[in-house]
């Protein structure tokens, strides 16, 4: 998740307070923040997938000042008429179809202004905008091009000027040598064509999504900004451009529109003004929002609540609330998300917790707080833990291993040849395993606590899961005296009483093998030194034991069983 940097000044100039950091450091969090570090000149917070609007301290600041009660309501932007024109060419519709635009004038532009804009452009750049697939943002200093403009195509032997480079390179070049070029240029593999936006006299703006050109770079003197959205998706490219804009009119920049000239239909038409700041519109019930919170909100109480998130809420019938969503609020899909800002503005800790009122309460079975246990003896037996999947094919569950085929549970429908089968025993699963890490150092020793799956006709589905253990050692001495002592001493804290009788498994060398059976007479797994064509099988050098030891059985020995 995206971390962004805020200085601390520049936070206390938007939201017009002088705040200690410590008092930041504890209420932002009850936002949806995550805290990460601070310093004297500012501090850093972990913004959630879900709020992309909070990715710049003006966007951060708004929320603030909602929360803590110093502006209550939906923000209200005015978008002012503009001359300015963007005219789209058929050709582009091939390659990157969608695109938006907006103006910005009179930014009170300085350093920490210039920071914030180009923190919130990277920030949605790698998250809402999926590393620029999705959408890709360009800025542009409107008073160093000559519009209208033109979103077109260009041949890869086209030249023009990048950002930050003191010559004009050909396209080609730009996508071969330019960082950025050969960061992004996946996204426009496949084309002979390439998207420029250019104005009126042939003047390059940008190539979306890969780089903006050096002609219209923004800096520190810029006081009014063309922003291009382009994309694959009209939500995306719009949801961004929204942001963008609402983000710098909180800086006090105005904003302007944009009349796009489309060669296809659109969502807002051939022809569309753009950006669309429109407010949706969405009715929430109180009985809802109590039942999901398990209080007794009044609606009164409920309005203040959605008007310090900055929404505007009236009460539109009995019980139900209409809630104007500003057009920045890109995450509001649905009531439950209102009621999950509710709940942020109420207060997380004020929510008393209560058991269900059911015939039972929940708790962890025996099965996992026995694992559990395993686990951490085999971990202090100096064996690191993997997680395998319970999908295996025969080939690496019988033929690998040296086991003659036997019936197990198929998949009626697999969409691989690697995975047609449910694993009934563990051990396959971690020769895999050392077989894709032979680059790693040695020794290599892992487990795995988890379950099989067997046949079983006294089943009502034909099958039952079994909890297993399982274990591998593999280094130039690993011998049949290092894996017995870790089983008699994993046997011996789990309060076992076992012995080990001699035997023969395919999978293991003759004369190095051993079966582990209770004092009962009941069989609990084998243990031994794997034989060389097994390790063969799996690309192995090194002399591999290993054990397997079915834990259900020492669950029944104790008298306890599957279920909790």
């Amino acid at each position: 998740m995206p971390v962004i940097r805020v200085s601390l000044r520049d936070f206390e100039r938007l939201v017009g307070l002088a705040l200690p950091i410590g008092r930041l450091r504890s209420e932002l969090p009850m936002i949806g923040l995550g805290w990460e570090r601070d310093d004297s000149e500012g501090f850093e917070v972990e913004v959630f997938p879900n709020r992309p609007d909070m990715l710049s301290p003006e966007g951060l600041a708004r929320a603030y000042k909602g929360f803590i009660g110093l502006e209550k309501g939906m923000p209200h932007y005015i978008v002012k008429s503009s001359s300015i024109n963007v005219n789209v060419d058929r050709d582009i519709c091939e390659v990157r179809p969608y695109s938006v635009f907006a103006v910005v004038k009179n930014i009170p532009m300085d350093e920490e202004v210039l920071k914030s804009i180009i923190q919130l452009q990277e920030k949605l750049h790698i998250s809402y905008c999926r590393n620029r697939r999705k959408a890709s943002i360009g800025l542009h200093d409107l008073d160093k091009f000559k519009p209208p403009v033109r979103y077109t195509v260009k041949v890869s032997d086209f030249k023009f000027k990048p950002l930050d480079y003191d010559r004009e390179i050909t396209i080609k070049e730009i996508l071969e040598r330019h960082p950025k070029g050969v960061e992004y240029g996946h996204i426009l593999a496949g084309f002979n064509k390439y998207p420029i936006i250019e104005d009126s006299e042939g003047l390059v703006l940008s190539m979306p999504p890969i780089i903006n050109s050096d002609y219209t770079k923004v800096d520190v003197k810029t006081r009014n900004i063309f922003i291009d959205c382009t994309g694959l998706d009209w939500k995306t490219v719009s949801s961004v451009l929204n942001i963008m804009v609402t983000s710098l009119a909180e800086r006090g920049g105005e904003v302007y529109k944009v009349k796009v000239f489309y060669p296809f239909e659109t969502p807002f038409g051939i022809v569309f003004d753009s950006p669309d700041l429109k407010v949706q519109e969405v009715k929430l019930s109180l009985d809802f929002v109590n039942k999901i919170l398990g209080e007794k909100l009044t609606m009164e109480e409920a309005l203040e609540l959605l008007c310090r998130m900055r929404y505007d809420a009236i009460e539109c019938s009995r019980g139900d609330i209409l809630v104007k969503v500003p057009a920045y609020r890109v995450d509001i899909m649905h009531p439950i998300d209102l009621v999950e800002d509710i709940a942020i503005a109420y207060g997380y800790d004020r929510i008393k917790p209560e058991i269900p009122k059911v015939f039972t309460s929940g708790g962890e079975s025996y099965l996992e707080r026995f694992s559990s246990k395993v686990r951490l003896i085999m971990v202090g037996l100096g064996f690191q833990e993997v997680i395998t999947d319970i999908l295996t094919n025969p080939h690496d569950l019988f033929t690998a291993m040296r086991v003659k085929p036997e019936p197990v549970v198929e998949l009626e429908n697999p969409k691989t040849v690697e995975y047609t089968v449910c694993r009934s025993w563990l051990m396959p699963c971690l020769m895999k395993i050392l077989s894709r890490n032979r680059h790693r150092e040695y020794p290599q020793r892992i487990f795995e606590v988890d379950d099989v799956v067997v046949l079983d006709e006294n089943s009502e589905t034909g099958a039952r899961n079994v909890r297993k253990l399982a274990a591998v050692s593999t280094h130039s001495e690993a011998d049949y005296a290092e894996i017995r002592a870790v089983v008699d001493t994993l046997l011996k804290i789990l309060d076992v009483d076992f012995c080990i009788n001699s035997g023969e498994h395919p999978s293991f060398i003759d004369g190095r093998i051993g079966f582990i059976e209770a004092t009962t007479g009941e069989n609990l797994g084998f243990l031994g030194e794997i034989h060389p064509e097994v390790l063969e099988n799996f690309g192995l050098e090194n002399p591999s034991v290993g054990f397997e030891i079915n834990l259900e059985c020492i669950m029944r020995l104790k008298g306890v069983g599957r279920k909790p």
